[in-house]
């Protein structure tokens, strides 16, 4: 009864947003594990068994990698003398008790009172995750609240499921021949905390603009020197199915043509050198599964087409989660590409300017030395389809890698994550040139 009456509460909070409705994936008996993989023989059973791995330095490199297993999984791995342990025994349990925080938040109010301040209390919103239709209402009443530095566009395209991608420019009334970034969040669905961190951004921005601290200083230097290019959630079916029917959901919600099977990995649909060659798959029900083709997916379509529309950029950043890392160029390689230097060097600057401010270790690498992997929209595309090349990163939020919380970053910890990457932010757009 519970269960039901929560399905019905959290899909009618969905709004207006079209959702497949499907009982709701339970995760009953799974558990996540962290486990060292040294043969290729227990690559193999993992790759065919399906199963989810949820971070990794490399499975090429045989090393520790972070699964969430169901008991015939663990079995097969367990008969393959895998050594692992456990990092949360009931994967299930913990996504019911986030369904039922969910139930029992309280309601935000229909007139927020924007201001975000580091070293303060965050306002109650981020105090919780939010529906894709709340955070797009959020936006736009942002959006009418600070008309003179904030566009707020409802559709810059549509889903698989028609369902509208918005997006946002944001910047100061001061200033001439301003920079350009870019700024996505939500490719993948089940990265929750990824829209919550662009949307605090954006906040930080607008909201603190006119103001007389340190705070609001920084934001008035950037918005003055700086036109923001930002679409906060780009996987917005699959984060709908998130919520309505699959807590770890991952893909879109394409239906594979032929197939019964649904969803394409968005951040392995963007063109790009050696294309699904590497850390992506032509099998569909994977979590990998890079399309068809290259730019088969509506999603990537509607990014790229305003990515470049509105370029060139100075900088761009693609808010993912989870790991804590500062991911540059090149993702499909491991010789350098020209610019490493200046990459390593805002990279690192990045990683440090969070270390600062809230002793959180990031890790600054180059995307190859956690996987190889194409079909990348920051590491792969943006570099390598003559799109005026930025200074393009993929950021890792927390957790760290081997967490138990996994994807599930508790409601807790949304505005600490979302502070320290702001004053990380905050460096990547002073240090980066027009």
């Amino acid at each position: 009864m519970v269960r039901a009456l929560l399905a019905s509460v959290l899909l009618l909070a969905l709004g207006a947003y079209a959702s497949s409705e499907y009982d709701y994936v339970s995760y009953a008996g799974y558990k996540a594990i962290r486990a060292t993989i040294t043969t290729e023989e227990q690559v193999s059973v993992i790759e065919k068994m399906g199963m989810d791995v949820w971070s990794h330095d490399s499975v090429a490199t045989m090393d520790d990698l972070t699964i969430n297993v169901n008991p015939e999984q663990l079995a097969a791995l367990e008969s393959l003398d895998v050594q692992y342990h456990v990092l949360n025994h009931d994967v299930g349990a913990s996504i019911a008790a986030e369904r039922e925080e969910l139930l029992h938040r309280e309601a935000t109010p229909l007139q927020p009172q924007f201001g975000v301040a580091i070293n303060a209390t965050a306002p109650a919103w981020y105090n919780s995750y939010h529906t894709a239709a709340e955070i797009f209402q959020y936006l736009q009443t942002m959006a009418n609240s600070f008309p003179s530095l904030m566009k707020y566009t409802a559709s810059i395209g549509t889903t698989v499921n028609n369902n509208p991608i918005p997006a946002l420019v944001i910047t100061g009334t001061s200033g001439n021949n301003k920079k350009k970034v870019f700024v996505q969040g939500g490719q993948h669905a089940r990265e929750w905390v990824g829209p919550a961190t662009v949307v605090f951004l954006i906040e930080s921005l607008v909201a603190n603009y006119s103001k007389n601290d340190q705070f609001g200083r920084d934001a008035k230097e950037l918005m003055d020197t700086t036109e923001f290019y930002v679409v906060p959630l780009l996987n917005v079916d699959g984060y709908l199915f998130s919520w309505s029917s699959n807590r770890l959901w991952r893909k879109n919600r394409r239906l594979v043509s032929g197939t019964s099977t649904y969803g394409v990995d968005l951040n392995r649909n963007w063109d790009g050198a050696n294309w699904c060659n590497l850390g992506a798959s032509k099998t569909p029900s994977s979590d990998t599964y890079c399309g068809p083709s290259a730019f088969s997916e509506p999603e990537t379509q509607v990014s790229s087409r305003w990515f470049k529309a509105n370029g060139p950029y100075a900088g761009s950043i693609d808010y993912h989660s989870y790991s804590q890392l500062m991911l540059r160029p090149w993702g499909h390689v491991n010789t350098p590409p020209a610019d490493e230097a200046r990459l390593k060097q805002l990279g690192d600057g990045y990683a440090a300017a969070i270390r600062s401010y809230s002793n959180r270790v990031y890790r600054s690498i180059p995307s190859y030395q956690l996987y190889y992997t194409t079909g990348t929209a920051s590491d792969n595309w943006k570099w390598t389809s003559g799109v005026n090349s930025p200074l393009s990163y993929t950021v890792e939020l927390r957790p760290p890698e081997g967490d138990s919380a996994g994807f599930q970053l508790p409601a807790n910890q949304i505005a600490p994550n979302c502070a320290e990457n702001w004053a990380a932010f905050v460096y990547f757009v002073k240090d980066i040139k027009a």
